[in-house]
């Protein structure tokens, strides 16, 4: 079975990176993570996994393929708003999130929305783009059931 959703309008955050806060009343660390965005949108996925995954949760293992599409900044753009040749072809900005984190993040979101647990994942492809000038940006997720008789080479 092939699940496919579509966040638009919120760029994807990466999840991973730690900021210690200070300690508890036990003296215990606290940590926040640093991406403010990111519980915007772990809820995002997690609400438009749910439209999508209205048989329930998924309880087999899964293949993800995901594309995350971010906007570009004004500085690729000239004064007609066209796209400067010297303008970076790939996403590598640190600003954008290393694509790791980008998954982590978007599979804690899903996790409990569309599939039980992150764990039943077994194959991920992933790629960052840049949006076309009117284009959103987001994501588009393809969650694909796996048979457990099915072994592909």
């Amino acid at each position: 079975m092939e699940y496919l959703i579509t966040i638009k309008e919120i760029e994807a955050a990466p999840q991973g990176s730690k900021k210690f806060v200070g300690k508890n009343k036990k003296g215990q660390p606290m940590m926040i993570d640093t991406c403010k965005r990111l519980k915007s949108w772990r809820d995002q996925v997690g609400i438009m996994a749910k439209l999508v995954c209205v048989d329930g949760i998924i309880e087999e293992p899964v293949s993800i393929e995901v594309t995350f599409y971010f906007k570009r900044p004004k500085l690729h753009y000239d004064s007609k708003k066209l796209l400067r040749q010297d303008a970076p072809k790939f996403v590598t900005s640190k600003h954008k999130g290393d694509i790791d984190k980008l998954c982590r993040g978007l599979l804690d979101g899903l996790t409990g929305s569309a599939f039980a647990d992150d764990k039943q994942v077994v194959k991920i492809v992933a790629e960052k783009k840049y949006c076309q000038l009117e284009s959103q940006a987001g994501a588009t997720i393809k969650i694909t059931t796996i048979d457990q008789n099915y072994e592909k080479s």
